[in-house]
């Protein structure tokens, strides 16, 4: 295979696994827009409520205490991959990427919402923080570590590696 039919293809798996994306977030998108959207008496409301989120400064206001962080994980499935001829899983987590600051107080609460009756998963991260979440069909596990190491941390599901994988990054 020459360079040009190689990147051609590269361009191609990378393009399909993009749309793939695409068609599996953006029908979600649409039904959490509707239900939120819903319980509004007028589109007027609506509107009134988006442009007092962000507050007089223009800037959107943090939901979190300060130095305090809650993070809810789900685990999520790509829709219509071949686990079985791929050898490889379509799993990944609802959120690739936490940002802390150094001393922020971190919670994640992860939940295990996969379909398959069978299936377990993990959010672990090592070394300097070691935590291990590890569920079982239907359950939901809480851990709780202070933030006092810079950098970027990988997590990841001890079942599904090598793709359901984040990465919890510490900004000084």
């Amino acid at each position: 295979m020459n360079t040009t039919t190689r990147l051609m293809f590269t361009v191609l798996v990378g393009l399909t696994i993009g749309l793939s994306i695409l068609t599996v977030v953006t029908p979600k998108l649409i039904i959490q827009t509707y239900a939120q959207n819903e319980n509004k008496t007028s589109e007027k409301a609506g509107m009134t409520n988006m442009s007092n989120a962000t507050g007089t400064s223009g800037k959107i206001p943090s939901m979190s205490t300060p130095g305090e962080k809650t993070i809810y994980i789900f685990t999520s499935e790509i829709a219509n991959v071949a686990e079985d001829k791929l050898k490889i899983a379509g799993d990944y987590y609802s959120l690739p990427t936490i940002i802390a600051n150094k001393g922020d107080k971190v919670t994640v609460k992860f939940y295990n919402v996969d379909d398959v009756q069978t299936e377990r998963h993990s959010f672990t991260i090592g070394d300097p923080y070691k935590v291990d979440i590890d569920l079982g069909f239907g359950q939901n596990g809480n851990a709780t570590f202070t933030a006092d190491h810079t950098g970027v941390f990988t997590y990841y599901c001890r079942y599904h590696l090598p793709v359901m994988t984040g990465q919890l990054l510490v900004l000084p």
